[in-house]
Protein backbone atom coordinates (compact mmCIF):
# COMPACT_ATOMS: atom_id res chain seq x y z
CA UNK A 1 0.00 0.00 0.00
CA UNK A 2 3.01 2.71 0.88
CA UNK A 3 4.61 1.60 -2.54
CA UNK A 4 0.91 2.20 -4.26
CA UNK A 5 0.61 5.90 -2.33
CA UNK A 6 4.26 6.43 -3.64
CA UNK A 7 3.64 6.18 -7.01
CA UNK A 8 0.61 7.95 -6.78
CA UNK A 9 2.32 10.86 -5.52
CA UNK A 10 5.34 10.77 -7.98
CA UNK A 11 2.48 10.42 -11.02
CA UNK A 12 0.64 13.39 -9.62
CA UNK A 13 3.46 15.71 -9.68
CA UNK A 14 5.12 14.56 -12.65
CA UNK A 15 1.82 15.60 -14.36
CA UNK A 16 1.10 18.29 -12.93
CA UNK A 17 5.10 19.52 -13.84
CA UNK A 18 4.05 18.47 -17.71
CA UNK A 19 0.84 20.39 -17.59
CA UNK A 20 2.74 23.58 -16.10
CA UNK A 21 5.15 23.24 -19.21
CA UNK A 22 1.96 22.72 -21.73
CA UNK A 23 0.03 25.87 -20.34
CA UNK A 24 3.02 27.98 -20.21
CA UNK A 25 3.17 30.96 -22.38
CA UNK A 26 5.58 30.50 -25.23
CA UNK A 27 6.85 33.91 -24.67
CA UNK A 28 8.93 33.22 -21.24
CA UNK A 29 11.59 36.35 -21.81
CA UNK A 30 10.56 39.31 -19.54
CA UNK A 31 10.73 43.27 -20.61
CA UNK A 32 14.24 44.56 -19.81
CA UNK A 33 14.19 47.13 -17.36
CA UNK A 34 17.75 49.11 -18.46
CA UNK A 35 17.20 51.03 -21.38
CA UNK A 36 15.45 52.55 -24.27
CA UNK A 37 17.56 50.81 -26.68
CA UNK A 38 17.28 47.46 -24.67
CA UNK A 39 13.75 48.32 -24.73
CA UNK A 40 13.18 48.54 -28.68
CA UNK A 41 15.44 45.56 -29.27
CA UNK A 42 12.72 43.73 -27.23
CA UNK A 43 9.70 44.93 -28.48
CA UNK A 44 10.71 44.65 -31.90
CA UNK A 45 12.45 41.46 -32.16
CA UNK A 46 11.21 38.99 -29.12
CA UNK A 47 7.36 41.03 -28.18
CA UNK A 48 6.55 42.45 -31.25
CA UNK A 49 4.36 45.56 -30.00
CA UNK A 50 2.30 45.24 -33.39
CA UNK A 51 0.98 41.97 -32.63
CA UNK A 52 -0.26 42.98 -29.06
CA UNK A 53 -3.99 43.32 -28.41
CA UNK A 54 -5.42 46.54 -28.25
CA UNK A 55 -7.73 48.00 -25.25
CA UNK A 56 -11.00 47.83 -26.27
CA UNK A 57 -11.76 51.75 -26.77
CA UNK A 58 -8.58 51.79 -28.57
CA UNK A 59 -8.63 50.12 -31.68
CA UNK A 60 -6.94 51.39 -35.15
CA UNK A 61 -5.66 54.76 -36.08
CA UNK A 62 -7.31 57.35 -33.38
CA UNK A 63 -7.51 61.31 -33.50
CA UNK A 64 -4.37 62.45 -31.30
CA UNK A 65 -3.59 65.52 -29.39
CA UNK A 66 -0.27 67.14 -29.26
CA UNK A 67 2.43 66.83 -27.95
CA UNK A 68 1.63 63.44 -29.92
CA UNK A 69 0.71 62.94 -33.39
CA UNK A 70 -2.71 64.72 -35.10
CA UNK A 71 -3.39 60.56 -35.75
CA UNK A 72 -1.90 57.50 -33.16
CA UNK A 73 -2.17 54.17 -32.74
CA UNK A 74 -1.61 52.72 -28.98
CA UNK A 75 -0.35 49.27 -27.78
CA UNK A 76 -0.46 47.67 -24.68
CA UNK A 77 1.46 44.56 -23.65
CA UNK A 78 -0.66 41.68 -22.03
CA UNK A 79 0.27 42.73 -18.33
CA UNK A 80 -1.17 46.76 -19.25
CA UNK A 81 -3.85 45.35 -20.94
CA UNK A 82 -4.92 43.12 -18.34
CA UNK A 83 -4.45 45.91 -15.65
CA UNK A 84 -7.47 47.41 -14.85
CA UNK A 85 -6.98 50.95 -12.61
CA UNK A 86 -3.56 50.21 -12.02
CA UNK A 87 -0.42 49.07 -14.46
CA UNK A 88 0.89 45.85 -13.04
CA UNK A 89 4.72 46.39 -12.78
CA UNK A 90 6.47 45.69 -16.42
CA UNK A 91 3.45 47.05 -18.30
CA UNK A 92 4.55 48.92 -21.05
CA UNK A 93 2.29 50.94 -23.35
CA UNK A 94 3.61 51.92 -27.01
CA UNK A 95 1.99 54.88 -28.81
CA UNK A 96 2.68 55.49 -32.82
CA UNK A 97 2.39 59.43 -33.88
CA UNK A 98 1.36 59.80 -37.43
CA UNK A 99 0.46 62.61 -39.67
CA UNK A 100 -2.14 64.06 -40.29
CA UNK A 101 -3.43 61.82 -42.62
CA UNK A 102 -2.27 58.93 -40.77
CA UNK A 103 0.43 57.36 -43.47
CA UNK A 104 3.59 59.35 -42.21
CA UNK A 105 4.98 57.75 -38.69
CA UNK A 106 6.49 60.27 -36.79
CA UNK A 107 8.18 58.66 -33.27
CA UNK A 108 7.08 56.12 -31.12
CA UNK A 109 6.57 56.82 -27.63
CA UNK A 110 6.79 53.68 -24.71
CA UNK A 111 5.62 53.90 -21.19
CA UNK A 112 7.08 50.52 -18.99
CA UNK A 113 5.84 50.32 -15.25
CA UNK A 114 8.80 50.08 -12.94
CA UNK A 115 8.18 49.37 -9.24
CA UNK A 116 9.99 52.31 -7.42
CA UNK A 117 11.21 53.94 -10.33
CA UNK A 118 9.80 57.00 -9.81
CA UNK A 119 7.29 57.21 -7.56
CA UNK A 120 6.32 60.69 -8.33
CA UNK A 121 5.29 60.04 -11.45
CA UNK A 122 3.41 56.53 -11.24
CA UNK A 123 6.84 54.73 -11.27
CA UNK A 124 6.70 55.16 -15.35
CA UNK A 125 9.53 55.02 -17.31
CA UNK A 126 9.02 57.02 -20.82
CA UNK A 127 10.91 56.41 -24.22
CA UNK A 128 10.75 58.58 -27.18
CA UNK A 129 12.26 56.92 -30.46
CA UNK A 130 12.44 57.83 -34.05
CA UNK A 131 10.67 55.32 -36.58
CA UNK A 132 13.98 53.51 -36.97
CA UNK A 133 14.13 52.86 -33.18
CA UNK A 134 17.04 55.73 -33.01
CA UNK A 135 16.25 56.37 -29.01
CA UNK A 136 15.45 60.45 -28.85
CA UNK A 137 14.65 60.57 -25.29
CA UNK A 138 14.62 58.44 -22.12
CA UNK A 139 13.65 57.92 -18.44
CA UNK A 140 12.16 60.43 -16.26
CA UNK A 141 11.06 62.92 -19.15
CA UNK A 142 10.72 66.21 -17.78
CA UNK A 143 7.66 66.82 -20.28
CA UNK A 144 6.25 63.76 -19.85
CA UNK A 145 6.05 63.86 -16.08
CA UNK A 146 4.92 67.78 -16.20
CA UNK A 147 2.00 66.42 -18.51
CA UNK A 148 0.91 62.56 -17.69
CA UNK A 149 0.69 63.97 -14.02
CA UNK A 150 -2.32 65.46 -14.49
CA UNK A 151 -3.52 62.00 -14.89
CA UNK A 152 -2.71 60.75 -11.61
CA UNK A 153 -5.83 59.37 -10.24
CA UNK A 154 -5.66 57.42 -13.83
CA UNK A 155 -2.54 56.31 -13.01
CA UNK A 156 -0.58 58.77 -15.27
CA UNK A 157 -2.13 57.33 -18.25
CA UNK A 158 -4.22 59.48 -20.87
CA UNK A 159 -5.22 55.90 -22.52
CA UNK A 160 -9.01 56.02 -22.53
CA UNK A 161 -9.39 59.70 -23.01
CA UNK A 162 -8.25 59.67 -26.65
Amino acid sequence: MRQFATVVCIVTILSLITACSIFRPANQSQPPMTTAAALWQYITTEDLYTEWEPFGDTEGLLQGAPPHGPKIKIYPNRLANESVYTAKENSIIVMENYDKNGTTLLTINLMQKRSGYAPSAGNWFWATYEPDGTVIEEGRIKSCVECHVSMAFDDYTFIHQW
